[in-house]
């Protein structure tokens, strides 16, 4: 009877982890400008992220040239992730960006919308503004001379950390 119970405990442990693998964690958007490279990928492998390029080439947006870029995806095409981590260290400018795809296998709107109420709940200094280059309206916070981003571009929900001000270089044409 008690191989039984530790049995059941184990898989539901075991299960219990996969399930909370590949989901972005509001303490990872909080905390990742405190983080130097080494702790980035060591967080986004807990969660079961993988890189797929060390250093980003000719990205959409130029401040993540060198970036490196990281995905929930493993089993085929790691470019096809459904969260998709883009992150920036370069001296002490940081930068890190989160896209939420809803792909074949995942709607990730829900891990979305978590992180997101956890940012209003939890940031200061709420402001809104236009991006000319996205098209869209944009959520900025701060803490601790952290700068959040919230967007959506083609329905697809980003957030932006950075440890310095990005409106013009990130927003603009």
């Amino acid at each position: 009877m008690k191989n039984k119970i530790l049995l059941f405990l184990l898989v539901t442990i075991l299960v219990n982890n996969k399930s909370f693998g590949q989901l972005m964690t509001f303490g990872f958007v909080k905390n990742c400008m405190t983080y130097g490279r080494t702790t980035v990928t060591d967080e986004l492998k807990k969660k079961q992220f993988f890189i797929v390029e060390r250093q980003l080439q000719t990205p959409a947006n130029a401040l993540f040239d060198g970036a490196a870029y990281y995905s929930n995806e493993k089993d085929t095409d790691k470019t096809k992730g459904e969260i998709k981590v883009f992150s920036q260290i370069n001296g002490p400018k940081q930068i890190t960006e989160i896209s939420f795809i809803n792909g074949s296998k995942n709607d990730f709107s829900k891990n979305y919308n978590e992180v997101y109420n956890q940012m209003v709940s939890f940031f200061d200094n709420e402001k809104a503004f236009k991006s000319i280059k996205y098209k869209t309206d944009v959520l900025k916070f701060s803490k601790d001379k952290n700068y959040y981003y919230v967007y959506k571009n083609n329905g697809t929900p980003i957030i932006v950390i950075s440890n310095y001000k990005i409106d013009e270089d990130y927003f603009s044409n």
